[in-house]
């Protein structure tokens, strides 16, 4: 059936920045749903936990068995915690659609990080590599830009292969009339066969590590999209990682 001549005109009057809006809308109510989902799923096994040692603790009145169980609660209450905080610097992040923009030297903002990481790795010989050229001006939110950065830098030391002291180099150049920077380390590296669909999500780890957590490759992705930037990764397991961001035109 054709579209009647007021279909037509109606269709034709929206101000297409009211539709991007409202697309944009929709891909944030879609996007706050999955994490509704998501905290669900989560806060449900720790308070399934908890109320299994309180019940315990109720049940045993050995002094012994109720401190074993009291150090559980104690790990679990830290982790919920945690989680908590996670999920609410999540929420915060995704339910500000108006990120403050401005246009940012880059060399600078990695040196900064640069100072950050080098003593926080020091006791690991890393060896911090800043290639972006000087006047290399990027337009973008910089809470976000220092928290992607830091992000990639920390992971690299925490994922360094045990057989050398670790790297991470920043460089910086255009492609196609795109800004791209890109950051490379010599880790651990990421099998992308197995966990490529699975890099950015939510509480996904791929290595064995007492401080990996799933979180910060899932916010680093959504801060760099959330700029209207893309971000990917190409990586060889016992080589290394390489992350492009792909700065907005």
């Amino acid at each position: 059936m054709s579209k009647s001549h007021t279909d037509i005109d109606f269709a034709a009057g929206i101000d297409p920045a009211l539709t991007q809006k409202i697309s944009s809308f929709k891909e944030l109510n879609g996007r706050l749903l999955n994490l509704s989902q998501t905290i669900s799923h989560n806060l449900s096994a720790y308070t399934a936990n908890i109320t299994m040692l309180v019940d315990l603790i109720d049940l045993d009145g050995n002094p012994k068995s109720n401190k074993a169980a009291l150090m559980h609660l104690r790990t679990i209450s830290d982790d919920l915690n945690q989680t908590i905080a996670h999920l609410s610097q999540i929420i915060y992040v995704q339910s500000h659609t108006d990120i403050e923009k401005e246009m940012l030297l880059l060399k600078a903002h990695v040196g900064k990080i640069g100072n950050i990481v080098n003593g926080y790795g020091n006791e690991n010989k890393l060896l911090f590599v800043n290639k972006v050229p000087d006047d290399a001006m990027v337009y973008f939110n910089v809470g976000y830009l220092e928290s992607i950065l830091l992000n990639f830098s920390t992971n690299a030391i925490k994922y360094s292969h045990p057989d050398r002291f670790p790297r991470i180099a920043f460089d910086f150049f255009t492609q196609d009339g795109q800004q791209v920077l890109t950051i490379t380390d010599n880790g651990l590296g990421i099998d992308l066969e197995r966990h490529g669909q699975d890099l950015f999500g939510l509480y996904k780890t791929f290595h064995h590590h007492k401080e990996a957590t799933g979180f910060g490759l899932y916010l680093t992705k959504y801060q760099i999209e959330s700029m209207n930037a893309r971000v990917t990764v190409e990586s060889k397991v016992g080589q290394g990682t390489t992350f492009k961001i792909f700065f907005a035109h």
